[in-house]
């Protein structure tokens, strides 16, 4: 029955080249490679080493319709088929995961990233790196790989990361939510303003953050030219957890599962477009939505050509130049979605905002990423006999510990997904004070106490007068 669910791990190992004549048979342009190793076994077979797969339908999805804007990561697989699982995740037009290639290897180091790199700069037609950008998780050998193969790119570094390392020695909400601060601070202004509140905490503590290269995590450095201010690896962790059921199967019906899983995704984006109520993704249309809301403050002032004056409050004011289509406080020109002081000048001159989103969030280009499709393979039965050799699978190494299936929360993370309310002040709605909810509200208490009285008095008197009646009725003799 174990087997029937998970899968023949040897019988699975054995044909892994067969599986990759079918992919390669039935998606032509797909790219599918299988490494073994150089050493030949005693009876003549090699043994698994490496698996990498990129489908056309994903290569094209990319190229015609994504952002270039890439997030890598390493999953460590925890059942039958040991290894790890490296991945390439990017987003569409509206901010959901696009998954575009992944590979089985031994362990992640730098030898198999930088053949992982090769392939995926191959397909996707990356180039030297020069207008890409590219997510990661700190990961060194990573890093020295990117730094080889693709030395033009724009290299992020997941804040959230950055934020564990440097809250190892002091673990409290304020310190987080300076980091977050400082991280999605979009003008050199505003991080100098978020970097001098951080220093009044301690001593030194703006010398550790700054250890880590702040051009990597910190919105004020991020170019412009990939539409996208993320300043964590959210996109490829989501692919991690999405896969959890099965990382635990063997290696064939894995990859199966998730192809399948791919091929679903697909379709339901393609359905999905359908219920857009506008030309613009839904994601995006929110975000203009709540700019809006915040232009109302705005006052606007026209220099009688293409610049705008907008202020925002008493000590805020940026110029937007709707020409060069560029705001100095640079959240249009990151996100490619108009900001408030933007939207502002642009109902000033009596246009309409939506006309001001960047292409990449528009219907045509969404269904661009989605017209592409991955097509079913026959059952293992059934594929056509081959002259590959058989594969034997690779050697597993013993764990000392049980494998964990979520991933290792840092301690400056909620441990339950749900946000903490340790250190924020309650504000009771019926007094509109902070500081004590109903049980601590002495104008409640005072009040309750006040009608408990009256209800007293109250019984008090009716049951007087009850009793008068009575007597009353008793006398008369009626």
């Amino acid at each position: 029955m174990l087997t029937w669910i998970i899968g023949d791990h040897v019988k699975e190992f054995g044909r892994i080249l067969n599986y990759r004549d079918e992919l390669l048979r039935t998606k032509p342009g797909t790219t599918c490679v299988v490494r073994l190793s150089k050493e030949t076994h005693e009876d003549g077979r090699k043994m698994f080493v490496a698996f990498y797969i990129c489908f056309d339908a994903l290569k094209k999805a990319f190229l015609d319709g994504c952002r270039r804007c890439i997030g890598f990561d390493g999953y460590f697989l925890k059942g039958v088929c040991k290894g790890q699982l490296l991945v390439v995740v990017c987003k569409d037009g509206n901010n959901q995961i696009l998954p575009l290639a992944w590979a089985i290897v031994e362990v992640e180091n730098t030898f198999y990233w930088r053949w992982f790199v090769k392939l995926l700069k191959n397909d996707l037609e990356l180039g030297d790196g020069t207008k890409l950008t590219v997510i990661t998780d700190m990961q060194k050998r990573l890093d020295k790989a990117m730094s080889e193969i693709l030395p033009q790119v724009e290299h992020r570094m997941c804040a959230r990361h950055i934020l564990a390392n440097w809250s190892k020695i002091r673990r409290d909400i304020e310190r987080r939510n300076c980091f977050w601060r400082c991280a999605r601070s979009i003008y050199e202004q505003e991080l100098k303003k978020n970097l001098d509140h951080i220093e009044k905490i301690g001593d030194k503590i703006v010398e550790d953050l700054l250890y880590y290269n702040k051009e990597r995590w910190c919105k004020v450095y991020f170019k412009y030219f990939s539409n996208c201010d993320s300043v964590d690896n959210n996109m490829a962790e989501t692919f991690n957890s999405w896969i959890l059921g099965p990382s635990h199967k063997t290696i064939i019906i894995m990859l199966e599962e998730i192809r399948v899983k791919m091929m679903i995704r697909i379709a339901q984006m393609r359905d999905f477009y359908d219920t857009w109520i506008s030309d613009i993704s839904p994601m995006a249309l929110k975000v203009l939505q709540e700019n809006t809301s915040k232009s109302i403050k705005c006052v606007v002032h026209w220099n009688g050509q293409y610049s705008y004056e907008v202020k925002e409050g008493h000590n805020s004011k940026h110029i937007v130049n709707l020409n060069r289509l560029t705001c100095t406080c640079r959240a249009w020109i990151l996100k490619g979605i108009p900001c408030a002081h933007v939207i502002a000048a642009i109902h000033f001159k009596k246009l309409e905002p939506v006309n001001y989103i960047a292409h990449w969030y528009h219907r045509e280009t969404y269904m661009k990423t989605y017209s592409h499709f991955l097509q079913h393979i026959q059952n293992m039965e059934m594929w056509p006999q081959s002259q590959n050799p058989s594969v034997i699978p690779p050697e597993v190494r013993v764990m000392l510990s049980r494998a964990k299936k979520v991933r290792r929360k840092e301690p400056t993370e909620n441990k339950t997904g749900k946000l903490s309310k340790r250190g924020t002040q309650i504000t009771y709605n019926n007094c509109h004070t902070k500081g004590h909810n109903k049980k601590g509200c002495q104008k409640t208490t005072q009040g309750t106490a006040r009608s408990a009285g009256g209800a007293k008095s109250s019984s008090i008197g009716s049951s007087s007068t009850h009793s008068v009646q009575s007597v009353l009725k008793t006398r008369t003799g009626t």
